[in-house]
C-alpha cells in the first residue's frame, strides 16, 4: 500500500513539474522566436494532433514530436497510404519549420512517388508539392539547397517549366552571393548538408543549374554570361584551395567547354535553322477497351551526324531519341499554383482526372499502350469531356536530343508542320505562362467520357 502511495506521489510530482519545464524550455532559448514558422498555424496544429503527440508539443517538445511524426509518415509511404502522408507533413513542418528534410522529401514524394500501377505520378499533387517547397523557402530563406531543389527537381525536371526554374535558381544564387560578400572566409569553410563546402557545392549545383536553365529557356546571352561566372567561381575555388582540386579542375574544364560549345552553336544554328524542316506530325488514340487505349503517331526529325563545332560542317540525317508528350485531363482543368500548403487543400479532388506521359520516337514513329482502368481513384473519368494534347517541345533537354536541336534550334525556329505548328508559346502543364518565341508542335483533340469508357475498338484522331 505504501509503495502505491509513493508511486502516486511521484506521478503527481512529475505532472506538476511539466508546467515549469514547458515554461523554462522557451525561457532558456532567447533566440527561439526567430526560429518559429512565419505562419500563424503552429498553435492550431497542436490541437489537431493525437493526444499523446499534442501533450508533447504543448510541453515544449515540438521538434521531438515532429521527428516521431516523420517516422510515422515514412511508414505510411512504404505501406502505400499516400493520403495519410500529406497531413502529417503539414503538422511536421508547422512544428519544426527549420527541418529541411520534410520539405524536400515530402515534395519529392508528391511529385514523383505517388503513382499509378505503371509508375506515372499523380499530377494532382504538383500544386501541393510546389506550395510546400515555397513555404520551406519562406521559413529558410538563407538555405541555398531549398532554392535549387525547387528549381531543379520540380520546375526543371518534373514540370519542365524553365522560366520558373530560372527564377528560383537565380534567387538561390543571390543568397549565395550575399553570403559570400558578407563573410568570404566563413562562406568558404561553411559545410552543406552533403558534407561539401558551400563554396564548392553551390557552384556545381546552383550556378551550373542556372546556366542550364537559361539555355533551356532559350536565353542564350544570359546562359553564356552565367557560364563565365561559373568559370570565375571554379578558378576562385582553385586559387583558394577550396574543395577537391581534381574535381575543381574538372568543373572548370566543363565550364570552359560549355562556353565554347554554346558560342559555336549560337553561330551555326543561326545559319542552319533558316530553312525549317517539316516534321509531318500525326497522333491518334485507339481505344481497345474501357479506359484502355494505344497512343501512336509520327514525328520525323533529322539532326546532325558528326557535327564539327569548329567548322560547322555536318551531315544531316534521321535521329532517334526525341519524345512526344501527351496529357489527358478534364476539359476545364487549368493548372494553378496554390498560395499555401493549407490543411483544407490537402484532399485531392476525386472528380479530377489528369494523366501525363512521354513517348519515345524511333524511326519517325511513336507508340505506347496505356491502361487507366487499374487506378479508378486517380482516373475517375467523372467529367463529361476531356482535352487530349500531344506536343513536342524543342526547348526540353529531356525531349530533344542535342543533334536534333542543332537542326531545329533552341526554340524550334528551324521546324515547321503543315497542321500542328504552334507559336503561342503555351506549354501544357506549366505554370509560368507563354514562352516567348517558342515554336511547339501541338495537337489538341476533345473526347467524351463515353469515348474512354466504351468497350469496342475505336480510333480517335
Amino acid at each position: 500500500m505504501r509503495k502505491k502511495q509513493s508511486n502516486l506521489k511521484l506521478l503527481v510530482a512529475i505532472a506538476v513539474l511539466f508546467v515549469p519545464m514547458a515554461w523554462l524550455h522557451d525561457a532558456i532559448e532567447p533566440l527561439r522566436a526567430q526560429y518559429e514558422p512565419k505562419s500563424a498555424h503552429t498553435n492550431d496544429v497542436v490541437t489537431k494532433l493525437p493526444i499523446e503527440f499534442a501533450l508533447g508539443a504543448l510541453t515544449g517538445f515540438r521538434e521531438a514530436i515532429a521527428g516521431l511524426l516523420w517516422v510515422r509518415a515514412d511508414e505510411f509511404f512504404h505501406s502505400g497510404d499516400y493520403e495519410a502522408i500529406t497531413p502529417l507533413i503539414r503538422f511536421i513542418t508547422w512544428l519544426d519549420p527549420h527541418w529541411i528534410d520534410p520539405y524536400e522529401t515530402g515534395s519529392w514524394h508528391m511529385d514523383y512517388n505517388f503513382t499509378d500501377v505503371d509508375q506515372r505520378s499523380d499530377r494532382r499533387y504538383i500544386p501541393l508539392s510546389l506550395s510546400l517547397m515555397k513555404e520551406g523557402i519562406d521559413n529558410n530563406s538563407d538555405v541555398p539547397e531549398m532554392y535549387y531543389d525547387l528549381a531543379l527537381t520540380h520546375y526543371f525536371r518534373k514540370i519542365q517549366d524553365f522560366s520558373n526554374a530560372v527564377k528560383y535558381f537565380k534567387e538561390g544564387a543571390d543568397v549565395i552571393d550575399k553570403a559570400r560578400a558578407q563573410d568570404k572566409q566563413k562562406f568558404m569553410n561553411a559545410e552543406m548538408s552533403d558534407g561539401e563546402t558551400m563554396a564548392q557545392s553551390t557552384v556545381t549545383i546552383t550556378e551550373h543549374g542556372l546556366a542550364e536553365a537559361y539555355e533551356a529557356a532559350g536565353d542564350i546571352p544570359d546562359a553564356l554570361k552565367q557560364w563565365h561566372k561559373v568559370e570565375e567561381l571554379h578558378q576562385f575555388n582553385l586559387d583558394n584551395k577550396v574543395g577537391n582540386a581534381e574535381g575543381e579542375y574538372t568543373n572548370l574544364a566543363t565550364a570552359k567547354h560549355k562556353i565554347f560549345e554554346m558560342q559555336q552553336r549560337e553561330k551555326w544554328r543561326a545559319r542552319d535553322t533558316k530553312n525549317p524542316i517539316d516534321v509531318n506530325f500525326h497522333a491518334q488514340i485507339e481505344r481497345t477497351g474501357p479506359k484502355q487505349f494505344i497512343i501512336s503517331g509520327e514525328l520525323h526529325m533529322i539532326g546532325s551526324i558528326g557535327f564539327k563545332l569548329e567548322t560547322g560542317v555536318s551531315k544531316w540525317g534521321p535521329v532517334n531519341g526525341s519524345r512526344v508528350e501527351v496529357i489527358i485531363e478534364d476539359e476545364d482543368y487549368v493548372p494553378k499554383e496554390l498560395p499555401n500548403f493549407g490543411l483544407n487543400d490537402l484532399q485531392l479532388d476525386p472528380k479530377v482526372t489528369i494523366l501525363q506521359d512521354s513517348i519515345s520516337v524511333r524511326d519517325g514513329k511513336f507508340e505506347k499502350t496505356v491502361d487507366m482502368s487499374q487506378d479508378p481513384e486517380m482516373y475517375s473519368f467523372y467529367a463529361k469531356r476531356y482535352k487530349v494534347i500531344f506536343w513536342f517541345n524543342p526547348a526540353s533537354p529531356s525531349d530533344t536530343p542535342i543533334p536534333v536541336q542543332d537542326r531545329i534550334g533552341w526554340r524550334g525556329e528551324g521546324m515547321t508542320d503543315k497542321k500542328y505548328l504552334d507559336k503561342s508559346g503555351i506549354v501544357p502543364g506549366i505554370f509560368s505562362g507563354p514562352v516567348k518565341n517558342l515554336n511547339l508542335i501541338k495537337k489538341t483533340m476533345f473526347m467524351t467520357r463515353e469515348d474512354f469508357l466504351g468497350s469496342g475498338t475505336k480510333i480517335f484522331r
